[in-house]
C-alpha cells in the first residue's frame, strides 16, 4: 500500500473512535504521517493533515502529535498558496491546530511558529468554509481574557 493510501486510510480508521485512534497512535502511524505531510505528494500531505486531524479530535494525543515534530510542516503546508481556495486541506489543517490550541501550552507553540499571521489571512478567503475555519481556529488561538 502505498505511503498515500495509508494516509487515507489512517484518517477514515480514526473518525468518530477513541479507541481506534488510541490504536493507530500506539501502532506508530504518526511518524510516518508527520514525513509524509514534510515530504509527500500534495496529495500525500493532504492525506497527511486529514488523518492527522482526525487523530488531534482527542485531548491525550494533542501532545504526541506535537511532540512527533507536526507543526513546522503543518505551519509550512497551511501557508502554501492556493490551499485555501481548491482543496478541504486547510480546513483540515486548521481543525488540527485549533485542536492542539485548546491546551494552554501547545497554545504557545502553535503561536511560536506564525501560525497567528497566516490564519489572519486565511480569514479573508475567497471560501467562506475557509475562512470561518481560520477565524475559529485563530479564536482559539487568541481567547479573549474575562
Amino acid at each position: 500500500m502505498s505511503k498515500l493510501h495509508a494516509a487515507y486510510a489512517i484518517a477514515w480508521l480514526s473518525f468518530g473512535d477513541a479507541s481506534r485512534r488510541t490504536l493507530v497512535l500506539a501502532e506508530g502511524a504518526l511518524p510516518p504521517l508527520v514525513a509524509l505531510l514534510r515530504s509527500g505528494t500534495e496529495k500525500g500531505k493532504s492525506n497527511a493533515v486529514s488523518a492527522i486531524a482526525m487523530l488531534s479530535e482527542d485531548a491525550l494525543n494533542r501532545a504526541l502529535i506535537v511532540d512527533a515534530g507536526v507543526l513546522p510542516p503543518l505551519i509550512t503546508f497551511l501557508s502554501s498558496s492556493g490551499v485555501y481556495s481548491h482543496t478541504a486541506a486547510g480546513q483540515n489543517a486548521c481543525t488540527t491546530l485549533r485542536n492542539l490550541a485548546a491546551h494552554a501550552q501547545l497554545r504557545e507553540l502553535v503561536k511560536g511558529y506564525g501560525a497567528v499571521g497566516i490564519l489572519a489571512a486565511a480569514a479573508h478567503a475567497s471560501d467562506c468554509v475557509s475562512a470561518d475555519k481560520a477565524r475559529a481556529t485563530l479564536r482559539a488561538l487568541c481567547p479573549t481574557q474575562d
